[in-house]
């Protein structure tokens, strides 16, 4: 393993778009709602500016380090610090199913 049980003192919140009926219009609503919430390893990567569109953009990449989870896909947002992000990629560390690393950039 890359980290220590200590360095696993961020707690961080897995949330997941669900879809509810308005009971009243019976239109359906998308919300985020919490998946399940752990201690993980938080590393800010160094910020990347680049050009498009003629306008110059910030991707701010975080890196967060956690116990390994098979119930945490893609398509999921990470809750921090106040903060939302949109994950990018998750890796399964050596396939041990014992530490995953999930890349994520902070959501518009």
């Amino acid at each position: 393993m890359t980290y220590v049980a200590t360095d696993l003192n961020r707690k961080i919140t897995f949330r997941k778009l669900t879809l509810t009926q308005d009971p009243n219009t019976g239109e359906m609503i998308e919300a985020w709602a919490d998946h399940v919430s752990v201690f993980a390893r938080v590393e800010p990567l160094v910020g990347r500016e680049y050009f498009a569109a003629a306008a110059v953009q910030a991707e701010d990449t975080t890196k967060f380090t956690m116990r390994y989870r098979g119930d945490i896909t893609p398509d999921m947002r990470i809750a921090f610090d106040g903060d939302t992000y949109d994950i990018i990629s998750i890796q399964n560390i050596r396939s041990g199913n014992r530490e995953t690393l999930i890349y994520a950039k902070a959501a518009n």
